[in-house]
C-alpha cells in the first residue's frame, strides 16, 4: 500500500524529471537556433569563395557544423523515444 508520503515523493519525482526534460528541450532549441546561421552562411561562403586555401577552411567549418546538426537530431529522437 502506498502512502500519501511516498505517493508525494513520487509525484515530485515525475515533476522534477518532466522540469528537467523541459529544460533539456529548451537547451537542444537553443543550440540548434545558434548552430543554424553558421551552417547557412558556411555555405553561402563556400559558394562564393574563390580562395582555395579559405575555401578549404570553410568546408570545414561547413561539415563541422552539419554534423553537430545531426548529433542535435539524433539527441532529440533519444528524448522523444524516452519520452513517449
Amino acid at each position: 500500500m502506498m502512502t500519501h508520503q511516498s505517493a508525494s515523493s513520487e509525484k515530485a519525482a515525475v515533476s522534477g524529471l518532466q522540469d528537467h526534460s523541459a529544460h533539456n528541450g529548451k537547451l537542444l532549441h537553443s543550440l540548434s537556433n545558434k548552430l543554424l546561421p553558421i551552417v547557412v552562411f558556411s555555405e553561402l561562403a563556400l559558394r562564393r569563395c574563390e580562395d582555395e586555401q579559405l575555401k578549404r577552411q570553410l568546408e570545414k567549418i561547413h561539415g563541422a557544423a552539419e554534423q553537430a546538426r545531426d548529433i542535435l537530431v539524433e539527441i532529440r529522437s533519444l528524448y522523444a523515444a524516452r519520452n513517449s
